[in-house]
């Protein structure tokens, strides 16, 4: 089997941090999809955003996610960034479709929609398997990996 390529960049993350964020976002989901109301896919999607296209840092989930793992005292385990911000590009088109769909009244495609993306976001912050990296290797790499 082949290697897995991973977008790479020079910063790093903590991964408890990184994880625990994920799973802050899953429970929004959870919620979302529980009762329907769009304000919680709606978070989703500013978060996602925000880690996403602007900073990692600027995320408030991830500032409460910081704080928890701080107030444990876990050690930290270092990781890439870039494959994490490539796993929340994805993740915002996800919410982001999400969300059209619950604003244009199609709640139950809107739920589908996170319930995927919920999906993959376990596998990330439960099970440390990013779904983003495999996306990466077979459909973005071999386009731009010869430029």
């Amino acid at each position: 089997m082949n290697a897995i390529i991973c977008p790479v960049s020079d910063e790093l993350i903590d991964s408890n941090v990184s994880r625990l964020t994920v799973f802050l976002n899953v429970v929004l989901m959870a919620l979302f999809i529980i009762t329907l109301k769009p304000i919680f896919i709606y978070l989703v999607a500013a978060d996602y955003f925000i880690r996403a296209a602007l900073k990692v840092q600027y995320s408030p989930l991830r500032l409460v996610a910081l704080t928890a793992i701080n107030s444990l005292s876990l050690q930290k385990k270092p990781i890439n960034l870039a494959p994490k911000i490539f796993a929340s590009r994805l993740g915002f088109l996800c919410a982001l479709a999400s969300s059209v769909l619950v604003f244009l009244g199609f709640p139950v495609a809107a739920a589908i929609v996170a319930g995927f993306l919920m999906i993959l976001s376990v596998m990330d912050s439960v099970f440390n398997f990013c779904v983003g990296c495999i996306i990466y290797n077979y459909i973005v790499y071999p386009f731009y990996h010869k430029k």
